[in-house]
Protein backbone atom coordinates (compact mmCIF):
# COMPACT_ATOMS: atom_id res chain seq x y z
CA UNK A 1 0.00 0.00 0.00
CA UNK A 2 2.87 2.38 0.75
CA UNK A 3 4.29 1.85 -2.73
CA UNK A 4 0.88 2.51 -4.28
CA UNK A 5 0.49 5.72 -2.29
CA UNK A 6 3.98 6.82 -3.32
CA UNK A 7 3.26 6.07 -6.98
CA UNK A 8 0.02 8.09 -6.80
CA UNK A 9 1.82 11.02 -5.19
CA UNK A 10 4.61 10.99 -7.78
CA UNK A 11 2.54 10.36 -10.91
CA UNK A 12 -0.80 12.01 -10.11
CA UNK A 13 -0.89 14.39 -7.12
CA UNK A 14 1.11 16.41 -6.30
CA UNK A 15 3.32 14.85 -8.95
CA UNK A 16 3.41 14.78 -12.72
CA UNK A 17 -0.28 15.03 -13.65
CA UNK A 18 -0.97 17.85 -11.18
CA UNK A 19 2.17 19.75 -12.24
CA UNK A 20 1.18 19.61 -15.92
CA UNK A 21 -2.38 20.70 -15.11
CA UNK A 22 -1.33 23.60 -12.90
CA UNK A 23 1.28 24.80 -15.41
CA UNK A 24 -1.25 24.84 -18.25
CA UNK A 25 -3.71 26.69 -16.05
CA UNK A 26 -1.04 29.18 -14.92
CA UNK A 27 -0.15 30.10 -18.51
CA UNK A 28 -3.82 30.49 -19.49
CA UNK A 29 -4.70 32.42 -16.33
CA UNK A 30 -1.72 34.77 -16.68
CA UNK A 31 -2.67 35.64 -20.25
CA UNK A 32 -6.25 36.32 -19.28
CA UNK A 33 -5.18 38.43 -16.30
CA UNK A 34 -2.84 40.52 -18.46
CA UNK A 35 -5.60 40.99 -21.00
CA UNK A 36 -8.10 42.04 -18.34
CA UNK A 37 -5.76 44.54 -16.67
CA UNK A 38 -4.28 45.96 -19.89
CA UNK A 39 -7.49 45.67 -21.98
CA UNK A 40 -5.70 43.57 -24.59
CA UNK A 41 -8.36 42.50 -27.04
CA UNK A 42 -6.44 39.57 -28.53
CA UNK A 43 -5.69 37.46 -25.43
CA UNK A 44 -9.01 38.47 -23.87
CA UNK A 45 -11.21 37.19 -26.70
CA UNK A 46 -9.01 34.74 -28.62
CA UNK A 47 -10.66 31.54 -29.85
CA UNK A 48 -13.37 29.32 -28.43
CA UNK A 49 -13.51 27.77 -24.97
CA UNK A 50 -12.07 30.88 -23.31
CA UNK A 51 -8.95 30.71 -25.45
CA UNK A 52 -7.81 27.36 -24.06
CA UNK A 53 -7.17 26.01 -27.57
CA UNK A 54 -4.46 28.65 -27.98
CA UNK A 55 -2.36 26.69 -25.50
CA UNK A 56 -2.54 23.61 -27.73
CA UNK A 57 -1.50 25.71 -30.71
CA UNK A 58 1.45 27.09 -28.78
CA UNK A 59 2.54 23.59 -27.76
CA UNK A 60 2.42 22.40 -31.36
CA UNK A 61 4.42 25.47 -32.38
CA UNK A 62 7.15 24.77 -29.80
CA UNK A 63 7.25 21.07 -30.60
CA UNK A 64 7.38 21.71 -34.36
CA UNK A 65 10.14 24.31 -34.34
CA UNK A 66 13.63 23.21 -35.25
CA UNK A 67 15.99 22.70 -32.34
CA UNK A 68 19.03 24.70 -33.37
CA UNK A 69 22.34 23.95 -31.66
CA UNK A 70 25.11 26.51 -32.27
CA UNK A 71 28.12 24.91 -33.95
CA UNK A 72 30.53 25.98 -31.20
CA UNK A 73 28.23 25.20 -28.28
CA UNK A 74 28.95 22.45 -25.76
CA UNK A 75 26.32 20.08 -27.15
CA UNK A 76 26.04 17.84 -24.08
CA UNK A 77 25.33 20.63 -21.59
CA UNK A 78 23.40 22.68 -24.16
CA UNK A 79 20.85 19.87 -24.58
CA UNK A 80 20.72 18.62 -20.99
CA UNK A 81 20.42 21.89 -19.04
CA UNK A 82 16.73 22.47 -20.03
CA UNK A 83 15.85 19.01 -18.69
CA UNK A 84 17.93 19.56 -15.54
CA UNK A 85 16.17 22.91 -14.96
CA UNK A 86 12.73 21.26 -15.04
CA UNK A 87 13.79 18.39 -12.77
CA UNK A 88 15.44 20.69 -10.21
CA UNK A 89 12.45 23.06 -10.26
CA UNK A 90 10.14 20.14 -9.47
CA UNK A 91 12.24 18.82 -6.57
CA UNK A 92 10.64 21.17 -4.05
CA UNK A 93 7.22 19.59 -4.68
CA UNK A 94 8.49 16.49 -2.89
CA UNK A 95 8.58 18.19 0.52
CA UNK A 96 5.64 20.60 0.30
CA UNK A 97 2.70 19.25 2.35
CA UNK A 98 -0.83 19.41 0.95
CA UNK A 99 -2.23 17.98 4.17
CA UNK A 100 -0.75 16.50 7.31
CA UNK A 101 -0.32 13.12 5.64
CA UNK A 102 -0.32 13.99 1.93
CA UNK A 103 3.32 14.72 1.20
CA UNK A 104 5.65 12.87 -1.13
CA UNK A 105 8.67 12.85 1.17
CA UNK A 106 8.46 13.59 4.88
CA UNK A 107 11.62 15.44 5.83
CA UNK A 108 12.38 17.18 9.10
CA UNK A 109 14.56 19.74 7.29
CA UNK A 110 12.10 20.47 4.50
CA UNK A 111 12.60 24.24 4.60
CA UNK A 112 16.38 23.86 4.31
CA UNK A 113 15.83 21.46 1.41
CA UNK A 114 13.80 24.10 -0.44
CA UNK A 115 16.49 26.75 0.13
CA UNK A 116 19.10 24.27 -1.12
CA UNK A 117 17.06 23.71 -4.30
CA UNK A 118 16.83 27.48 -4.81
CA UNK A 119 20.62 27.68 -4.51
CA UNK A 120 21.05 25.29 -7.46
CA UNK A 121 19.45 27.59 -10.04
CA UNK A 122 22.40 30.03 -10.29
CA UNK A 123 24.62 27.06 -11.18
CA UNK A 124 22.16 25.83 -13.82
CA UNK A 125 21.79 29.29 -15.33
CA UNK A 126 25.55 29.89 -15.40
CA UNK A 127 26.07 26.48 -17.01
CA UNK A 128 23.40 27.28 -19.60
CA UNK A 129 25.02 30.58 -20.58
CA UNK A 130 28.46 28.97 -20.71
CA UNK A 131 27.27 26.00 -22.81
CA UNK A 132 25.85 28.35 -25.46
CA UNK A 133 29.41 29.63 -26.17
CA UNK A 134 27.92 33.06 -26.80
CA UNK A 135 29.32 36.02 -24.91
CA UNK A 136 25.93 37.72 -24.73
CA UNK A 137 24.28 34.60 -23.31
CA UNK A 138 27.10 34.28 -20.79
CA UNK A 139 26.78 37.94 -19.77
CA UNK A 140 23.04 37.39 -19.37
CA UNK A 141 23.77 34.34 -17.21
CA UNK A 142 26.09 36.38 -15.00
CA UNK A 143 23.38 39.02 -14.67
CA UNK A 144 20.89 36.35 -13.59
CA UNK A 145 23.34 34.86 -11.09
CA UNK A 146 23.94 38.27 -9.49
CA UNK A 147 20.18 38.66 -9.12
CA UNK A 148 19.50 35.23 -7.66
CA UNK A 149 22.34 35.49 -5.16
CA UNK A 150 21.25 38.99 -4.12
CA UNK A 151 17.73 37.76 -3.30
CA UNK A 152 18.49 34.27 -1.99
CA UNK A 153 19.91 35.79 1.21
CA UNK A 154 16.84 37.91 2.13
CA UNK A 155 14.60 35.00 1.10
CA UNK A 156 16.24 32.76 3.68
CA UNK A 157 16.33 35.47 6.34
CA UNK A 158 12.63 36.24 5.82
CA UNK A 159 11.81 32.63 6.74
CA UNK A 160 13.87 32.75 9.93
CA UNK A 161 11.09 34.45 11.93
CA UNK A 162 8.71 31.60 11.05
CA UNK A 163 11.31 29.06 12.21
CA UNK A 164 11.84 30.96 15.47
CA UNK A 165 8.13 30.92 16.31
CA UNK A 166 7.42 27.34 15.20
CA UNK A 167 10.75 25.93 16.51
CA UNK A 168 10.93 23.70 13.45
CA UNK A 169 12.26 23.38 9.90
CA UNK A 170 9.66 20.72 9.16
CA UNK A 171 6.98 22.20 6.89
CA UNK A 172 4.23 20.01 8.39
CA UNK A 173 5.12 21.26 11.87
CA UNK A 174 5.20 24.86 10.62
CA UNK A 175 1.66 24.52 9.26
CA UNK A 176 0.42 22.86 12.45
CA UNK A 177 1.95 25.71 14.44
CA UNK A 178 -0.49 28.05 12.65
CA UNK A 179 -3.59 26.33 14.01
CA UNK A 180 -4.39 29.36 16.22
CA UNK A 181 -3.26 32.13 13.87
CA UNK A 182 -1.53 32.40 10.50
CA UNK A 183 2.03 33.62 10.69
CA UNK A 184 1.32 36.49 8.32
CA UNK A 185 -0.41 38.17 11.27
CA UNK A 186 2.77 38.24 13.38
CA UNK A 187 5.24 38.23 10.49
CA UNK A 188 3.91 40.84 8.04
CA UNK A 189 7.40 42.18 7.37
CA UNK A 190 8.76 38.68 6.84
CA UNK A 191 5.89 37.95 4.46
CA UNK A 192 6.59 41.12 2.46
CA UNK A 193 10.32 40.37 2.16
CA UNK A 194 9.62 36.74 1.24
CA UNK A 195 7.07 37.77 -1.41
CA UNK A 196 9.43 40.27 -3.07
CA UNK A 197 12.41 37.92 -2.89
CA UNK A 198 10.32 35.11 -4.38
CA UNK A 199 9.43 37.40 -7.30
CA UNK A 200 13.11 38.04 -7.93
CA UNK A 201 14.09 34.38 -7.51
CA UNK A 202 11.43 33.44 -10.07
CA UNK A 203 12.70 36.21 -12.40
CA UNK A 204 9.30 37.84 -12.54
CA UNK A 205 8.47 41.46 -13.33
CA UNK A 206 9.69 43.91 -12.11
CA UNK A 207 12.76 41.70 -11.61
CA UNK A 208 12.80 39.99 -15.03
CA UNK A 209 16.00 41.70 -16.18
CA UNK A 210 17.79 38.40 -17.03
CA UNK A 211 15.03 37.61 -19.58
CA UNK A 212 14.05 41.11 -20.72
CA UNK A 213 13.05 40.12 -24.25
CA UNK A 214 12.64 43.72 -25.38
CA UNK A 215 16.24 44.67 -24.54
CA UNK A 216 18.44 41.57 -24.37
CA UNK A 217 16.40 38.98 -26.33
CA UNK A 218 15.84 36.52 -23.47
CA UNK A 219 19.35 36.86 -22.02
CA UNK A 220 20.89 33.56 -20.99
CA UNK A 221 18.48 31.45 -23.09
CA UNK A 222 18.91 33.48 -26.29
CA UNK A 223 20.36 30.53 -28.22
CA UNK A 224 17.57 28.12 -27.31
CA UNK A 225 14.72 27.31 -29.67
CA UNK A 226 11.81 24.95 -29.98
CA UNK A 227 11.19 22.40 -27.28
CA UNK A 228 14.35 23.34 -25.34
CA UNK A 229 13.09 26.91 -25.00
CA UNK A 230 9.71 25.51 -23.95
CA UNK A 231 11.34 23.43 -21.22
CA UNK A 232 12.92 26.53 -19.72
CA UNK A 233 9.50 28.19 -19.72
CA UNK A 234 8.08 25.14 -17.94
CA UNK A 235 10.83 25.41 -15.32
CA UNK A 236 10.10 29.13 -14.81
CA UNK A 237 6.36 28.62 -14.34
CA UNK A 238 7.03 25.67 -12.04
CA UNK A 239 9.31 27.85 -9.89
CA UNK A 240 6.59 30.48 -9.87
CA UNK A 241 3.91 28.12 -8.57
CA UNK A 242 6.24 26.51 -6.04
CA UNK A 243 7.01 29.98 -4.70
CA UNK A 244 3.25 30.44 -4.22
CA UNK A 245 3.06 27.11 -2.37
CA UNK A 246 6.00 28.04 -0.11
CA UNK A 247 4.44 31.39 0.83
CA UNK A 248 1.12 29.62 1.48
CA UNK A 249 2.80 27.03 3.70
CA UNK A 250 4.91 29.46 5.73
CA UNK A 251 2.58 32.42 6.17
CA UNK A 252 -1.00 31.50 5.17
CA UNK A 253 -1.64 28.38 7.21
CA UNK A 254 -1.09 25.81 4.45
CA UNK A 255 -3.96 23.33 4.42
CA UNK A 256 -5.69 24.83 7.49
CA UNK A 257 -9.16 26.22 6.89
CA UNK A 258 -12.88 25.63 7.51
CA UNK A 259 -13.82 21.97 7.26
CA UNK A 260 -16.41 22.36 4.51
CA UNK A 261 -13.46 21.93 2.08
CA UNK A 262 -10.73 19.26 2.27
CA UNK A 263 -7.21 20.35 3.30
CA UNK A 264 -5.81 19.89 -0.22
CA UNK A 265 -8.41 22.33 -1.59
CA UNK A 266 -7.32 25.04 0.86
CA UNK A 267 -3.69 24.72 -0.21
CA UNK A 268 -4.64 25.07 -3.86
CA UNK A 269 -7.01 28.00 -3.23
CA UNK A 270 -4.49 29.93 -1.14
CA UNK A 271 -1.65 29.28 -3.57
CA UNK A 272 -3.89 30.50 -6.43
CA UNK A 273 -4.51 33.73 -4.51
CA UNK A 274 -0.76 34.23 -4.09
CA UNK A 275 -0.22 33.39 -7.78
CA UNK A 276 -2.83 35.98 -8.74
CA UNK A 277 -1.03 38.60 -6.65
CA UNK A 278 2.25 37.78 -8.40
CA UNK A 279 0.62 38.09 -11.82
CA UNK A 280 -1.00 41.41 -10.90
CA UNK A 281 2.42 42.73 -9.88
CA UNK A 282 3.70 41.81 -13.34
CA UNK A 283 0.85 43.68 -15.03
CA UNK A 284 1.26 46.78 -12.88
CA UNK A 285 4.94 47.62 -12.34
CA UNK A 286 7.70 48.57 -14.79
CA UNK A 287 10.99 46.71 -14.94
CA UNK A 288 13.69 48.06 -12.61
CA UNK A 289 17.29 48.72 -13.66
CA UNK A 290 20.08 46.35 -12.69
CA UNK A 291 21.56 48.78 -10.17
CA UNK A 292 18.13 49.33 -8.63
CA UNK A 293 17.56 45.56 -8.44
CA UNK A 294 20.81 44.95 -6.58
CA UNK A 295 20.23 47.93 -4.29
CA UNK A 296 16.77 46.64 -3.36
CA UNK A 297 18.16 43.19 -2.57
CA UNK A 298 21.30 44.11 -0.62
CA UNK A 299 20.45 47.48 0.92
CA UNK A 300 16.71 47.24 1.56
CA UNK A 301 15.48 43.65 1.80
CA UNK A 302 18.37 42.25 3.85
CA UNK A 303 18.13 45.01 6.52
CA UNK A 304 14.34 44.56 6.58
CA UNK A 305 14.75 40.79 7.03
CA UNK A 306 17.22 41.34 9.88
CA UNK A 307 14.81 43.86 11.41
CA UNK A 308 12.09 41.20 11.20
CA UNK A 309 14.33 38.76 13.09
CA UNK A 310 14.91 41.38 15.81
CA UNK A 311 11.17 42.06 15.96
CA UNK A 312 10.48 38.34 16.32
CA UNK A 313 12.97 38.07 19.19
CA UNK A 314 11.29 40.98 20.96
CA UNK A 315 7.87 39.49 20.34
CA UNK A 316 8.94 36.14 21.80
CA UNK A 317 10.28 37.91 24.91
CA UNK A 318 7.12 39.98 25.38
CA UNK A 319 4.64 37.23 24.49
CA UNK A 320 6.27 33.86 25.29
CA UNK A 321 3.01 32.01 24.61
CA UNK A 322 3.31 32.87 20.93
CA UNK A 323 6.03 30.26 20.55
CA UNK A 324 4.59 26.87 19.70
Amino acid sequence: MDLIDLAIKILIFPGLAFIITILVFAVWFERKMWARVHLRIGPLHVGKYAGSLQLIADFIKFAGKETIIPSKADKLFFQTTPIIAVLVAGLSMAVIPFSENWIVFKFDLGLLFILAVYSLFPIIILLTGWASNNKYSFIGALRAVFQLLAYWVPLGLSMLGVVMISHSLNLVSIVNAQSKFWFILVQPLGFLVCFIAALAESERTPFDIPEAEGEIIWGWITEYTGINFGLFMVANYLRLYISSLIITTLFLGGWLGPRFLPPIAWVIIKSMIVLTAIIIVKTSFPRVRMDQLLRIGWRILIPLAILNVAFTLALIQLVPSIVV
